[in-house]
């Protein structure tokens, strides 16, 4: 089968091209795949697996891309990388691997920050979710109120998935909900992580304080930083850890401002984005991982994978993706409860370190049971043949729309 791959590719600072390049190898022995950017770089060992093509949205290249089977179109909530590729999606439609399932920061950051589009944001909104949506997006678009709370009730998924003929999500729940609409052929197949350690590491025993906590990845509200920060100022013993955080932080002046008004100057260590190598060094060494989400945009965590593929413990909010990860996998936090539980989770951490060791092993294994790049390789392959199968059953249905809003490429720049 031949498959044109829409997504991020390496370096570009998201997971979503980390994953391409984790599942590449698996991938690339089950069907014939081009890779399509709008990017100007890409690291070039991702050539070995596939053949990578340029696109720019405005002059495409569909000659080219019509020779394939079947177009697979990577959309996650970041309006930088996916927003070309959502609009490529419109005009040719295709399978969507959907990795956010709350969609509103995507397309609040298209129709205000890229195209200034006030009004076309409302038609679409009014169109989904008649006046209540309406009056909820001019709140929104006004920042009256957060995208966050928006997303909760008004996701506007079906937008993206407008023109889909089928669409794949890593969230059980999103399964069921979109297979209860009917509109689309609806597949789940568990996120893949390829991990680089193979073997479980001894449980960790005779540690002692300072105990090393970790956060990394893009950090915005939704992680709790600052929830964090306050439950480590008052914690009781004060000196039994040090949170170390990885990634770009989105308010870095304001946590920085947080962590200096609590006291945590000592404490907290902020390393900022970091080469891979590195950053799994530091996981290595870590004791405890935090990966928190309130609220959640229905994502399922590449984050979660590579903590389990160091057999660390973590603490997860008992929401969304992460409510139905097994108990001793995980350590969970209650989300109307965060400082209340995340100390009490950090003093049973204190009384039985073994007994959190013994749940990072858990989580190790889970993640070598289901999350394998070739169970993902083998699942997509045969999901993308069903799909291209009904392709003229669903194309009949689909009107297919180009972009009428004014529109400027979201092309990242060469230091993406």
């Amino acid at each position: 089968m031949k498959i044109n791959w829409f997504s991020p590719l390496p370096p570009a600072q998201t997971d979503i091209a980390d994953y391409t390049m984790r599942l590449l190898p698996a991938l690339q022995e089950r069907a014939e795949i081009t890779l399509w950017t709008n990017q100007s770089t890409w690291d070039v060992e991702i050539e070995k697996y596939a053949k990578v093509r340029g696109y720019h949205i405005e002059v495409m290249p569909w000659a080219e891309i019509n020779r394939g089977d079947l177009n697979i179109y990577h959309i996650g909530n970041n309006a930088d990388f996916h927003a070309d590729i959502w609009l490529v999606s419109r005009q040719c439609p295709g399978l969507i691997i959907l990795h956010d399932s709350k969609l509103q920061d995507f397309f609040i950051n298209i129709y205000r920050e890229k195209w200034g589009d006030r009004q076309g944001y409302l038609e679409q909104m009014q169109r989904y979710y008649s006046s209540s949506g309406k009056e909820s997006a001019e709140a929104c678009w006004d920042d009256t109120i957060s995208t966050d709370c928006l997303a909760e009730n008004y996701p506007l998924t079906p937008l993206v998935l407008e023109n889909s003929i089928g669409v794949i999500t890593h969230n059980q729940e999103d399964y069921e909900n979109l297979s209860q609409e009917n509109r689309w052929l609806v597949g789940y197949i568990p996120l893949p992580y390829k991990s680089k350690f193979n073997h479980l590491p001894k449980i960790k025993l005779n540690i002692s304080p300072p105990y090393k906590l970790i956060i990394f990845g893009y950090i915005n509200t939704n992680r709790r930083l600052e929830v964090v920060l306050e439950a480590l100022s008052n914690f009781n013993p004060n000196n039994a850890f040090v949170l170390h955080i990885y990634g770009q932080i989105l308010a870095l002046n304001s946590i920085n401002e947080k962590i200096k008004t609590l006291g945590l100057s000592d404490r907290v260590k902020i390393h900022g984005f970091v080469e891979e190598s590195e950053l799994d060094t530091a996981l290595a060494n870590a004791d405890l991982a935090i990966n928190l989400r309130y609220p959640t945009m229905g994502e399922a965590s590449g984050s979660q994978l590579r903590i389990w593929s160091h057999a660390l413990p973590s603490l997860v909010t008992n929401i969304g993706w992460y409510a139905n990860l097994p108990e001793d996998t995980v350590a969970f936090i209650r989300h109307d409860r965060e400082i209340e539980d995340i100390q009490q989770q950090l003093q049973n951490f204190l009384n039985n370190p073994k007994e959190f060791a013994a749940m990072g092993k858990q989580g190790k294994k889970l993640l070598q049971k289901q999350h394998t790049p070739e169970i993902y390789a083998e699942a997509i392959v045969s999901f993308a043949q069903k799909v291209n199968q009904s392709r003229s059953q669903f194309l009949s249905l689909i009107h297919i729309s180009e972009p009428t809003r004014p529109y400027k490429s979201s092309r990242m720049p060469s230091s993406a």
